[in-house]
């Protein structure tokens, strides 16, 4: 049995975060091949809770966590002149970015370990040291430069937004190395969508050790599966996800402006967004606006969708894998997604398993086709169900993972 470390960025805290989720799902599954061991360096976490998932000791054999950073310093005034961001807490905290690697060593001793699975780029520069004497996987999860080269086309144009446009450009600048470092330094590179990983091979100029491995649906969701074979009390379409988040925020604005108000508010065809963090924009039109209906976080999402027949995900910026998509799938919700909303789900097919629209014209009319057309729907629900099943499982997924680590 091989002894894994497990590295992450931040506390196991909650199943509605998306690296929490994948990290949280994958382990679990691969708890039951080999023997892991969890080390969170400790970065300082944007979660309000202080609280850890349960059942971490089920999954970890071990758990621990580096010192903290130290806030209360002033970083160097080093970090400035970086051209790679994988250099920047070593030249910002230079004292504790030695205290990190040493406690990661002392870990590493101590346990036995000679594997290690490290989540998100800011990891990177942490591990490096170990990358002579360990196997390691890193699982980049998303592409920070693939986000980041979709925002910018949505910044104003010169001169709007000049000092916005050029913060971002340098920033793009310093994740490109960053990224580009990957496959050179580890055995292997993992991501969650093929669009991310084919950035990550065309900045290296490597594609033996990038590798794709999506998300999967929880078990428990999957469960909760009806065939939605009963008429949908609302004649509607959902949103779901955290509103804070800069692709939500960007798609809710976008469906709001340009689809909802135009098409679909006329029609009388109802909007609800599921989350919380709404801007302040959208609290003001739900107002005005009884065919918006905002239910802030909720703690059974399923019993607020299992009111509407479509779920809609209009996201135009932002990489990854949706997971919204795959849990409309489990839920029998038919889907209506942008390109960049779904082209992480290669298996899923369009026009059988979901319809895709980009243009806002084009996302209205797919909306009403499926409100009104029930045998396409249920027909595209019943599809989508079975390729969530044969290909997007927490259990395919790990096992694909667990096959590349078993080839390094």
């Amino acid at each position: 049995m091989t002894r894994i470390l497990v590295v992450t960025h931040k506390p196991l805290a909650s199943l509605t975060n998306g690296h929490d989720l994948r990290v949280w799902h994958l382990c679990r599954e691969l708890a039951k091949r080999h023997e892991l061991y969890l080390l969170t360096v400790n970065l300082g976490s944007t979660d309000e809770s202080s609280d850890s998932l349960v059942g971490l000791s089920e999954v970890f054999k071990k758990t621990a966590e580096t010192p903290k950073l130290p806030t209360q310093h002033r970083p160097s005034l080093k970090r400035h002149f970086r051209r790679n961001d994988s250099d920047y807490f070593s030249l910002s905290y230079p004292d504790h970015f030695s205290t990190v690697t040493k406690t990661i060593a002392g870990f590493c001793e101590e346990n036995g370990i000679d594997h290690m699975i490290v989540f998100c780029l800011v990891l990177a520069e942490f591990v490096r040291p170990f990358s002579n004497d360990k196997k390691i996987l890193f699982d980049l999860i998303d592409s920070e430069v693939l986000t980041l080269t979709r925002q910018i086309q949505f910044i104003p144009p010169w001169p709007a937004q000049l000092r916005t446009r050029l913060d971002a450009r340098l920033l793009l600048a310093r994740r490109a190395r960053a990224e580009a470092c990957l496959p050179r330094w580890f055995n292997h590179v993992t991501t969650v969508n093929d669009a991310d990983s084919d950035t990550v091979c065309r900045l290296s100029g490597r594609t033996a050790n990038v590798s794709t491995v999506p998300n999967g649906v929880s078990p428990d969701l999957a469960d909760t599966f009806d065939s939605n074979a009963r008429v949908a009390k609302r004649r509607g379409v959902a949103f779901w996800g955290n509103l804070a988040f800069k692709p939500n925020s960007d798609a809710v604005r976008f469906f709001y402006q340009h689809v909802y108000r135009r098409y679909l508010a006329p029609a009388g065809i109802e909007w609800c967004v599921v989350g919380k963090d709404a801007e302040n924009w959208l609290l003001e039109e739900a107002k005005r606006d009884d065919g918006i209906r905002l239910t802030g976080f909720v703690e059974d999402i399923c019993s607020v969708l299992a009111e509407y027949p479509i779920m809609i995900n209009p996201m135009r910026i932002g990489s990854g894998l949706k997971n919204k998509v795959l849990e409309a799938f489990a839920m029998g919700l038919a889907v209506v997604s942008t390109g960049v909303g779904i082209e992480a789900l290669g298996m899923a097919r369009e026009g059988v398993d979901y319809l895709r629209a980009d243009e806002p014209q084009k996302i209205a009319a797919a909306i009403k086709l499926l409100i009104e057309d029930e045998g396409l729907r249920y027909s595209m629900i019943h599809s989508a169900r079975k390729v969530m099943l044969e290909h997007y499982t927490w259990k395919k997924v790990a096992r694909d993972m667990d096959a590349l680590l078993g080839s390094m």
